[in-house]
Parts: structure tokens; sequence; C-alpha cells
């Protein structure tokens, strides 16, 4: 079994970051404040060169990219463009539950229902991700 390396990304992520903050780039020297958190922390797809559209979950580097949001009822493609086969569950039984072989593509049915979804892969119990029904 190949090691995951979604560990790995994720310390390369957080040293970015942190050195983003620490950069000046001379507009004010009184930091703003940011108010937002994110409800879910994914690796973002660009990190490995592919991006998600707006009606599409990409699987890339062991990690998800997920659309800001998607309307209740919508069908929606999954892009696995890592090798290994994937899966996206959710963490609420039977909600939705999609395989998807390494390079292939699968559509998933939107819950009609509104809310968040937590989701993740069977396989990979490191790759969790939320799709946001509004």
């Amino acid at each position: 079994m190949k090691p995951s390396t979604a560990p790995f990304l994720a310390s390369v992520f957080v040293a970015v970051c942190a050195l983003a903050a620490c950069s000046d780039d001379g507009a004010s020297s009184t930091p703003s404040p940011d108010t937002t958190m994110p409800t879910t922390m994914t690796m973002p797809a660009a990190a490995t060169g592919t991006a998600a559209a707006p009606d599409e979950i990409v699987i890339a580097g062991f990690a998800f990219s997920v659309p800001a949001t998607v309307s209740p009822g919508d069908r929606i493609t999954i892009r696995n463009d890592d090798t290994a086969e994937h899966t996206v569950t959710s963490d609420v039984a039977g909600a939705f539950d999609v395989e998807i072989a390494g390079g292939e593509t699968a559509t998933l049915t939107v819950p009609s229902t509104p809310g968040t979804y937590g989701f993740h892969c069977t396989y990979h119990p490191t790759m969790h991700a939320g799709l946001v029904v509004g």
C-alpha cells in the first residue's frame, strides 16, 4: 500500500500560510481581524494543479476539492485525478455513497434537503470534506 502524502502536504500548506502571514505588504501597520472560520479543511486542488468547477468534486493528491455550495437535487460530477480508487461517502448513512476508480469520473445526486453533509473516503480515513447544499 502506498503511504498517504496528505500529512506532508498539510504541513507544507501550514508552513506556506505561516510565511504569508508574516510577510509585510507595506499597506498598513495595523492588522485587520479575520472573522471567517472554515467549517472543514481540505488541501486545495490548486496545490496539485487541479481545480474544481462549480458543479464538481475533484479528488487529487488524496484530498477533496468541493464547490462552495450546490443546489438541492443537483447532479454533480466527481472527478478522481488520483490513480487510487476512492469513495465519496456521506458521514450520515444512506445520504450518498459513490465509488470512483482512479482516473475516472462518476455522478453524485445531491441530497434534496439543504444543509452541510460531511463525507469521507472509506478507503483512506484521512480524507474528509463537507458538501454545502443550499
